[in-house]
């Protein structure tokens, strides 16, 4: 599979020009482990870190497991990661063993990039994706914690090396390699599972015929499976259904779809979640609750396309854009580090994220001409495997992103800038010493010209692609907070009416119990559609600015069923209680549309540029008298 020389073909491949040429009696996957584990280590002597957060969460898990043979009924992630901690526990190893996982992990993708580089290009390309992946900055940095990020991501881009180094002379092999390891990597992160059917584009870039891509990818599957099948037992017992992956993944995507924050998560879903459906965020019972979730998470979804649609440039955003939110966990995160570590690192801290960014976007940039000069060559075993990476950031962005989930999709750019970083050597090498023919330097134009396109495309496109997302989740902003029909707790979801959807930013600002209207015009308004009986209903809701004045500064009014119910000047006195609106409707059943309308009554600027109105405690209680 490999060519015997990608980078150039009508000159003499000569010595890999490498600054470490003496790894060249060794293996490169073997020497740039070791190198990469090395650099690891030193860190994670150097920087000792406390686990918070999930990280905390998997060494209390692990150690529930190895003292009671058994996971915490609380458990609902997948077990690769915490058996392996609590294997490190039995052992009588204590935190310091444990962050030898990530260093590990580190080594195995530094070893898997370089074999991959190896494999679909040459061996200067190996050494030089190798030395990078080794020196990455934060990939060093996040050695330190205790996640399942890198793991997931080392044992991905294993199977993928394992494939391609087999494929051609093992075929069945390959395969079942593949299907090995994408099991096992299941067992760390769940999202791993679905790609054991990208065998098949792997197998038609290597001119499988139809037989085997569809035999290899069966046995890929059924390897996948049968690795699989002690955790889909283990569900049956405990959850009485048999099931491959986590039961938390509803409750991701819902707080991926949260118009509220934006995608991101905040304590109060957990309010909302709870008010709504009776059950708690990560609480049992577990099934049920990762389902109600999943279900309200596609409500979200459907409600207003097109902010969905805005989302997903919000989530690309924080999975691709920086590099520098890596360094929160291992170094800024609070209680990660204490006194003078933490301090020298606050004082470096400019210094730290400028180098972690300007590493990733270098990164990004030489993946890409290497991805240029790849395409140019048509060497399609690399162009099929961008596959992998590609369908990985496409189901982050859909669902939930953070930038550690990027950590998995960074390891296979090792070896297309690899491939960038041998293309552009050999080239000066060959225009200085003259030993390029006239096809030969067409061809490197050429191929100057695709990576230079790509390169600026991409660069120049990616802002305005995030940009363009910030501004249509502007335009169609929603929010959604608890209600009340009766005595039964409902979530309400607002929409903007005044500006029209789309055709202004949209005023509503969403939280867990309301919402809010923020007049940056003269007026502004929302409405939320409430599914009652026929009946004669009594709507109440509290309203307040939150902004001191001498007198009125704004007109409330509330419609329900287009009639106006009620009206109320904004601020209240001084001194005086939360106010009030409420009123009267008569509701023939089905959707009660209620719409709230806020006012400006001043024509002078005021010395707030935005003021806003706050709803909250939304009422519709049957009207008695």
């Amino acid at each position: 599979m490999a060519a015997d020389s990608p980078v150039r073909d009508d000159a003499p491949a000569g010595a890999p020009s490498v600054p470490l040429a003496f790894l060249g009696a060794m293996r490169p996957p073997l020497a740039l482990a070791a190198l990469a584990v090395a650099v690891r280590l030193v860190w994670v002597l150097a920087v000792p870190t406390h686990p918070v957060g999930d990280f905390a969460m998997y060494w209390e898990s692990a150690g529930h497991l190895a003292e009671h043979g058994s996971l915490d009924p609380q458990f609902i992630y997948m077990p690769g990661y915490v058996v392996a901690l609590a294997v490190v526990r039995w052992l009588g190893g204590g935190l310091l063993a444990a962050k030898l996982l990530g260093v590990a992990a580190g080594g195995l993708a530094t070893a898997a990039a370089t074999g991959l580089a190896e494999r679909l290009f040459d061996r200067g390309s190996a050494l030089a994706a190798g030395l990078l992946c080794a020196l990455w900055p934060a990939g060093i940095a996040v050695s330190s914690v205790m996640g399942t990020d890198m793991p997931a991501g080392a044992l991905l881009v294993t199977a993928a090396w394992l494939f391609v180094r087999d494929a051609h002379e093992h075929p069945w092999r390959a395969a079942l390699l593949f299907g090995l390891v994408m099991g096992l990597a299941a067992y760390v992160r769940a999202i791993a599972l679905p790609f054991v059917l990208f065998a098949a584009p792997l197998w038609w870039s290597v001119d499988a015929r139809w037989r085997r891509v569809v035999g290899g990818t069966a046995l890929s599957c059924v390897v996948a499976f049968l690795v699989m099948l002690p955790w889909g037992l283990r569900n049956r017992a405990v959850y009485d259904e048999v099931f491959f992956t986590d039961s938390h993944g509803g409750h991701t995507a819902l707080v991926g779809a949260n118009p509220n924050t934006d995608g991101v998560y905040s304590r109060s879903l957990n309010l909302m979640f709870t008010a709504a459906t009776g059950y708690t965020l990560l609480e049992p019972p577990h099934r049920e609750s990762d389902r109600a979730a999943y279900a309200l998470a596609k409500q979200w979804a459907a409600f207003e396309p097109d902010y969905t649609l805005g989302l997903l440039g919000a989530k690309a955003d924080r999975l691709l854009t920086h590099e520098r939110p890596l360094l929160y966990w291992p170094i800024y995160r609070q209680g990660v580090l204490e006194g003078a570590t933490r301090d020298a690192f606050a004082r470096h801290r400019v210094g730290l994220d400028r180098l972690a960014d300007a590493f990733w976007y270098a990164l990004v940039a030489a993946a890409l001409v290497g991805v240029a000069v790849a395409a140019s060559r048509r060497l399609w075993p690399a162009l099929a495997m961008l596959s992998l990476p590609l369908a990985l950031a496409a189901l982050y962005i859909a669902f939930f992103a953070e930038v550690r989930y990027h950590l998995a999709i960074a390891v296979f750019l090792f070896p297309y800038a690899g491939l960038a970083w041998r293309w552009l050597v050999q080239s000066v090498r060959d225009l200085t010493g003259r030993r390029l023919n006239v096809r030969g330097r067409r061809r490197f134009l050429r191929e100057c010209g695709l990576a230079l396109a790509v390169v600026v495309v991409v660069f120049s496109a990616w802002p305005r692609l995030v940009a363009a997302g910030d501004e249509l989740r502007d335009r169609h902003r929603w929010g959604v907070g608890v209600c009340h029909v009766g005595a039964e707790a409902r979530l309400c979801s607002w929409r903007a009416t005044i500006p029209a959807p789309g055709e202004g930013t949209s005023p509503v600002r969403g939280v867990w119990d309301g919402f809010g209207l923020q007049l940056s015009t003269a007026l502004a308004g929302a409405t939320t559609d409430v599914d009652v009986p026929p009946g004669r209903y009594r709507v109440s809701f509290v309203a307040d600015t939150q902004v001191p004045a001498p007198g009125p500064e704004m007109r409330l009014t509330a419609y329900a069923r287009k009639a106006r119910i009620a009206e109320t000047l904004l601020p209240a006195p001084p001194g005086s209680p939360p106010t009030r609106v409420e009123g009267v409707v008569e509701h023939l059943g089905g959707l009660l549309d209620i719409e709230v309308r806020a006012e400006r009554l001043w024509t002078t600027p005021s010395r707030y540029a935005l003021p806003a109105v706050w709803i909250s405690d939304l009422k519709i209680e049957a009207d008695v008298r």
